[in-house]
């Protein structure tokens, strides 16, 4: 009798459900899917700094939900595919609810239906796309960085302040670089633009020699060219670009080739500080709140934040802030509570508000250049020439 009882208990113990005997999470995940290697590893790497940076922070003031963030960390290689991959498996393996990525906009669109689907939330420091505020699934993407619908105008004011008529464009085949150069495009016709856009060149980052793609270029005859890169294969375009003689043309830059990434070859940095009248890429004010993210980026890594480092500070900061708020670990709680603490949040990146589907309204942008600089080990640096808010 007894033996019978003991089976009779043993086996209403395996009815019992194995989420109540499961220990109880010590951490609270954020995922990060950057591109630390590829095309853009040295600008992922720096913006991981700026994850690290923000975790050691908040971690130090208690965590979230009386908890340590657990920060981890993915490399994408620049590749679309490879961000998806990474992205099921934080969710699949290591059960993220949030995650901070994808890098460029190609990445972020690979990864949007996913997460859309499994009610998890992510947040990109980087992907510019306009394309991407269209997506059916965009209200499960975020964005801390502006949309290049507004670096777009800011390009136009410069093509249009410099008097340039013939314009030529030679931009990477993907969402970036085609969505960028729309929105240029369509910022010009806007403001009634005389000129015209004298030749189209959409190219393949991964190619290595452009040498053909110049020569339509050349052949074009433009009085400016913009180039929309990324570090590795800008390296590229603008060596050879110097070998044809094209530095008697100006040309402009945009974030994806700016950096000291972009100084290691010589003959690139002698083209960028001789051709490029101007650059963009979304930046930090240069108030109280940007100079304490700065100062603390220097203690943090030696280096002072390079771009799109400020995004990816935001970007874990507001996570935290969100979770804290819905007190609760939920991709969707955690969604609806980063939609009310993204009104005039004071970030790094500037103030930022976003809109129904999780995009900034506004953005501030920094025009730059390239000068020669003897204290820099490559001999080059970018500086600031100015900002506008767009």
């Amino acid at each position: 009798m007894i033996k019978k009882l003991l089976l009779v208990v043993a086996a209403l113990s395996l009815l019992i459900p194995a989420a109540a005997c499961a220990p109880k999470a010590e951490t609270i995940k954020i995922g990060c899917v950057l591109s630390t290697s590829g095309l853009l590893g040295p600008m992922g790497e720096d913006m991981m700094d700026g994850a690290r940076l923000a975790v050691e922070e908040i971690n130090a003031n208690g965590g979230v939900l009386g908890k340590q963030i657990e920060l981890i960390e993915e490399d994408d290689a620049t590749e679309a595919a490879k961000c998806l991959e990474r992205v099921k498996k934080l969710v699949d393996v290591d059960g993220v609810e949030v995650l901070v990525g994808g890098m460029t906009s190609g990445a972020s669109k690979a990864s949007g239906a996913y997460v859309a689907d499994r009610g998890v939330l992510i947040v990109s420091p980087s992907a510019t796309a306009p394309e991407i505020s269209d997506q059916a699934w965009t209200e499960w993407l975020f964005r801390t960085t502006p949309s290049d619908a507004f670096q777009g105008k800011v390009l136009a004011q410069v093509v249009l302040d410099e008097g340039f008529t013939r314009l030529a464009t030679m931009v990477q085949d993907n969402p970036y670089g085609v969505g960028l150069e729309s929105a240029l495009i369509d910022a010009l016709e806007a403001e009634g633009w005389q000129g015209e856009h004298v030749v189209s060149v959409h190219f393949d980052q991964t190619k290595m020699d452009y040498r053909t793609e110049l020569g339509i270029i050349e052949g074009a005859n433009p009085d400016v060219v913009l180039a929309v890169t990324y570090c590795e294969d800008g390296i590229i375009v603008f060596k050879q670009a110097l070998e044809m003689g094209l530095d008697e043309i100006a040309w402009l830059g945009c974030d994806g080739n700016y950096g000291d990434g972009m100084f290691a070859e010589p003959s690139c940095a002698e083209f960028m500080e001789k051709a490029i009248i101007a650059g963009t890429r979304a930046a930090g004010p240069s108030g109280a709140t940007y100079l304490e993210f700065a100062a603390g980026y220097k203690a943090f890594t030696g280096e002072y934040p390079s771009v799109y480092c400020d995004t990816t500070y935001d970007a874990i900061k507001l996570i935290a802030l969100a979770i804290e708020s819905a007190g609760v670990y939920d991709g969707e709680a955690i969604r609806d509570a980063l939609l009310e603490i993204g009104q005039n949040y004071d970030g790094a990146s500037g103030i930022i508000t976003f809109d129904n589907i999780g995009d900034r309204v506004s953005g501030t942008f920094e025009i730059w250049d390239v000068v020669e600089d003897a204290t820099t080990e490559t001999g080059y640096k970018n500086v600031q020439t100015g900002l506008v808010t767009a």
